[in-house]
């Protein structure tokens, strides 16, 4: 804020002006003994702080403030002691003789945006807004208090109570769907030379100047403060929006019969059209997820409670990508991958109303571990979607829309998508501390950062096993590969054994490589960071320990002990490490560089 008076530090400072040493000057009428403490406040009655529509409502409490004290000519002075508590609740003065004084106290309970003057007395501007196009937007509170000190100089005690000397615009669009606010761009606003609206306040309170706000853009929150009008305005609100495929277009709202008055909210409402209001599709482009409700999973700061709840944190080997309608009738997508896919395609049927189905959303893309929750235009009103056989058909509005009404699939030529479509098990993968609150010897919690290596590890782990790859270099191994009781294992029963596994549960353990066995899975820090291919140095044997954790464990989920060749020795291990570590260098797998998960934000 660049206001005149510099702010009075906390600690007391003993100021002067020119020529004035002490109380040996008598032409100093400031500088007695006298005390005078305000305590300040603003009035609660007033509601006109700082909103944002994706935040609650601001409290009005006061984040800087400014004073000048003038004697009874209105020249500024400078007394010797100005105490100003941080929190701005309390200011007291000291030095000053036996006379009339004027306090005024300029303050904002958000940001400031404003050009200021130095006033040298009371009548000479304080504040003013930084052009005559534009208003001077952040809420100012002001007021104004005489006081005097005594002959006995006895120490004064007064209140004061701020009061706002700008009134706040709020823009009110209306539109047909939430989805709409997606294809808004910018929001400006002019005023008609119908009224001027002042562009100044003095140290005593007094508005001057006229100007007229011109193309101000109030396109983040949709409201701004201003000094006072003295008549009703009129003017436009300019909005620029784009259409589902980027292109972009204006169009002007007419308001009028709008007075802006301090201490008060003035309201425009505009009734937003969009030549796609009646469309069903979301078209969630890339520079759009600012204005949807996005987050990603597993970030560092994520708690145990949400990635340990596999009704958040759990997924399909061959489907990462999940789709689902939330409680609040939006379109829930989770996607379980360290990797973005675009061009995504999401498909629904209504299977109450239609037997086909519909394009509900297209998606740019889907960030890596991306969990977002989108607004389905059809929940608020009719809307009118393309089948997928090229028909148009109009859906009533939907506002109970559940899980149970829809089936939803997505469609994506995506590569990623690609591979993961060649993976034939379903495996369920989740996460669990297993015994690590109960002093287990060997279980500890899991991170965050560790379940995202352990999303790409099952992920690479079911695509290799569904790869030609592997399968035609265990061929090689036929008749190598023994049970619990040394006979041979047949392979295809091998096959069907992983491809009907039902899953693994993530854990972490210390003090052992791993511990595995049915769905149980645990792996330490550096087996679940230490198995891809670019983990050890090229030319290095593929079969590090990692490596041989990562397929010893599974060995045991399948149901092999150590009497099997299926745990330890030169087999199943050396076989699945090798071909892991070659699809990983030759770009085979979903996710093949340890970058691809490390690389990522936390």
């Amino acid at each position: 804020m660049k206001l005149f008076y510099k702010l009075i530090p906390a600690i007391a400072v003993a100021l002067c002006l020119n020529g004035c040493t002490g109380e040996t000057e008598p032409d100093c009428p400031y500088t007695g003994s006298g005390e005078v403490t305000f305590v300040i406040g603003t009035d609660s009655g007033l509601d006109i702080g700082v909103n944002s529509r994706s935040s609650d409502s601001q409290s009005g409490k006061i984040t800087d403030l400014r004073y000048v004290i003038a004697n009874e000519h209105g020249e500024i002075l400078n007394p010797h002691y100005q105490k100003l508590e941080p929190d701005f609740s309390r200011l007291t003065i000291e030095g000053l003789k036996y006379g009339e004084y004027t306090i005024a106290f300029l303050a904002t309970t958000g940001d400031d945006k404003a050009d200021t003057g130095q006033p040298a007395s009371l009548h000479d501007i304080w504040l003013q807004n930084g052009s005559d196009t534009s208003p001077v937007d952040s809420p100012y509170l002001y007021k104004k208090v005489n006081f005097t000190i005594t002959k006995e100089q006895k120490p004064i005690s007064q209140q004061i109570l701020l009061e706002h000397c700008v009134g706040k615009i709020d823009l009110r669009i209306s539109v047909s769907s939430e989805y709409q606010w997606r294809f808004i761009r910018n929001v400006r606003i002019t005023f008609d030379n119908n009224g001027d609206i002042p562009t100044a306040i003095s140290a005593d309170g007094q508005y001057s100047g006229a100007g007229r706000i011109q193309a101000y853009d109030i396109t983040g929150n949709q409201e701004f403060f201003s000094f006072p009008s003295e008549t009703p305005l009129s003017g436009f609100v300019e909005i620029t929006s784009d259409r589902s495929d980027g292109e972009t277009f204006s169009y002007r709202y007419r308001f009028a019969d709008c007075k802006i008055e301090a201490g008060r909210i003035s309201h425009i409402d505009i009734d937003y059209r969009h030549p796609e209001s009646d469309e069903g599709m979301m078209y969630v482009r890339e520079p759009d997820f600012c204005k949807f409700r996005t987050d990603t999973m597993f970030m560092a700061d994520e708690p145990q409670s949400v990635f340990y709840d596999a009704s958040k944190r759990s997924f399909h080997a061959d489907a990462p990508l999940q789709l689902s309608i939330s409680d609040d009738h939006r379109l829930r997508v989770r996607f379980f991958s360290p990797v973005a896919i675009r061009d995504v395609k999401i498909m629904c049927r209504f299977g109450k109303i239609s037997s086909e189905f519909l394009e509900l959303a297209h998606f740019d893309v889907i960030y890596p571990f991306m969990e977002g929750d989108f607004p389905i235009p059809a929940v608020e009103r009719d809307a009118v979607f393309t089948t997928s056989s090229g028909r148009k058909i109009r859906i009533p509005a939907q506002p109970n829309l559940s899980a149970d009404d829809v089936t939803l699939i997505a469609e994506t030529d995506d590569p990623y998508m690609r591979k993961i479509a060649q993976i034939d098990s379903h495996w369920y993968i989740r996460f669990s501390p297993y015994g690590a609150d109960n002093g287990h010897a060997y279980w500890r919690h899991m991170t965050p950062l560790l379940c995202r290596h352990g999303v790409a590890l099952a992920t690479n782990m079911a695509f290799m096993f569904s790869s030609e790859d592997f399968n035609t270099e265990m061929e090689k191994y036929d008749g190598l590969l023994l049970d619990n009781s040394r006979n041979p294992i047949d392979l295809n029963t091998l096959r069907s054994k992983i491809r009907n596994h039902s899953g693994l549960v993530l854990g972490r353990v210390s003090g052992v490589g791993g511990l595995g066995g049915g769905t149980t899975y645990g792996l330490a820090d550096y087996c679940y960071t230490g198995v891809y291919f670019d983990a050890t140095p090229p030319g290095s044997n593929p079969h590090n320990y990692p490596r041989q954790a990562m397929f010893h464990e599974y060995g045991h989920c399948l149901g092999y002990n150590h009497s099997s060749t299926m745990t330890y020795g030169d087999r199943w291990t050396v076989l699945c490490a090798t071909v892991f570590v070659n699809m990983g260098q030759s770009g085979k797998l979903p996710v093949n560089s340890i970058t691809e998960v490390t690389g990522l934000p936390m």
